[in-house]
């Protein structure tokens, strides 16, 4: 297919991102159950950050990208147990990186087709959103998810990029499946600062800009969630608080689902500021602004990043699961050719759990001399950690975890 520019894309395929803050209880078993319309006898063992109780990861492994994702979203309880007949399905994946360093497409298609098969129908939408960091134009160049080009899709998924899966589901009847390319206010007209819904100007999507958090390391970050304008419902979409419409809130829910790479941030055989990058990082490209990038790495200190993540999962936006796509695991980098096809997917309800376990048990056999890629050393992935749990989210405690695995083949 042809590259899509900014304006085909802005007047063909606009779309609707939905999205409400989840607080870490809502990860209670009792809690999705009531809210979620769960399948009756089916139990779903997850527990809050500092409940007290186990954290559980469910990984599939050995089968293809549509396999793995049907059968680790089988194994968690069935996606009734995440998603109502009604929500609006918000899913963020990594789309900075060519190659295997953005998020496998065929994987993030197999969930939304599990999304739309849902027992007992789906008449709500489904939302692919993301923020590469760029001005508006580099945003759509063919280096980035949105437009990929086939050159930089090696250990992906060759057949689409973004917003050709969008285009696809458009000319096959699902109008309900979009994507939106987020940008900063700064950066495109398309953006406004915003206090609420009530104040988002006409014809725009807003950024709601909270106080800054200061870290341990005295650094600061300045959190923000977007309000998203929907062309297909015609409605305001608050990620923190709701749909908006007709001047207050309708009770319609969000449900954000964050789909992580697992990478090597540095190269073969070296780690850099970020160790290996996958859950905990993916926040970063959620917000306005590189503030939570520049809050630890710039100064060496990887723990305040994980905290600044912890209290942005905490307080402002947070996701109800995190599905680690490692089809590839690029163990020398987030693009180059030193990785490994690891055939594998992770799925948990808080990041640094996930992160410990995927890093340890499908990383670091990619190449064992890689120490830095095992959070039980004294490096930056632990670091990373140890800050996010320092604000109540996960647990580096393998006593306190629980896996549930499946081999597919």
């Amino acid at each position: 297919m042809p590259k899509i520019t900014r304006r085909q894309f802005l007047t063909t395929a606009a779309v609707t991102i939905s999205g409400a803050a989840l607080s870490l209880g809502h990860r209670l078993a009792g809690a999705l159950a009531q809210e979620a319309e769960p399948t009756p006898g089916v139990y779903l063992p997850y527990v809050s950050s500092g409940s007290g109780g186990k954290h559980h990861i469910y990984v599939a492994r050995n089968g293809t990208p549509i396999s793995n994702v049907e059968n680790v979203i089988a194994l968690a309880g069935g996606i009734q147990q995440f998603v109502a007949r009604d929500d609006v399905v918000v899913l963020k994946p990594n789309g900075q990186w060519p190659n295997q360093g953005y998020t496998h497409t065929l994987s993030m298609k197999a969930l939304i087709d599990v999304i739309l098969s849902r027992p007992g129908g789906f008449a709500g939408e489904i939302i692919i959103t993301e923020h590469v960091h760029r001005d508006p134009d580099e945003t759509l160049a063919d280096r980035y998810c949105w437009n990929m080009s086939p050159d930089n899709r090696q250990r992906n998924w060759p057949d689409m990029n973004y917003l050709e899966l969008v285009n696809d589901y458009h000319s096959r009847g699902f109008p309900n499946v979009s994507a939106i390319p987020m940008c900063d206010a700064s950066a495109s007209s398309d953006w406004a600062a915003a206090t609420g819904p009530g104040d988002v100007p006409a014809g725009k999507h807003g950024w709601v800009r909270l106080p800054a958090y200061t870290a341990s390391n005295s650094n600061q970050y300045h959190p923000s969630y977007a309000i998203l304008r929907s062309s297909y419902s015609g409605s305001l979409v608050d990620l923190k608080n709701g749909v908006w419409a007709h001047g207050g809130y309708t009770g319609q829910r969000a449900r954000l689902m964050l789909l992580p790479t697992l990478n090597n941030h540095s190269g073969l055989d070296s780690e850099d500021y970020a160790g290996p990058t996958s859950a905990v990082k993916c926040h970063i490209g959620f917000i306005e602004g590189t503030s939570l990038h520049s809050v630890g790495y710039n100064s060496g200190d990887p723990d305040a990043v994980g905290e600044s993540v912890g209290h942005l999962i905490t307080e402002v936006v947070s996701p109800i699961f995190y599905l680690t796509c490692a089809e590839w695991t690029g163990y020398g980098g987030r693009t180059g050719a030193s990785a490994t096809q690891t055939r594998t997917v992770g799925l948990c309800a808080d990041p640094a759990t996930l992160d410990y376990w995927m890093c340890k048990y499908v990383m670091l056999p990619c190449r064992p001399s890689q120490t830095f890629m095992n959070p039980d050393n004294d490096n930056n992935l632990r670091k990373t950690l140890l800050g996010c749990l320092s604000r109540g989210v996960g647990t580096i405690d393998e006593s306190e975890m629980v896996v549930h695995q499946t081999n597919v083949a």
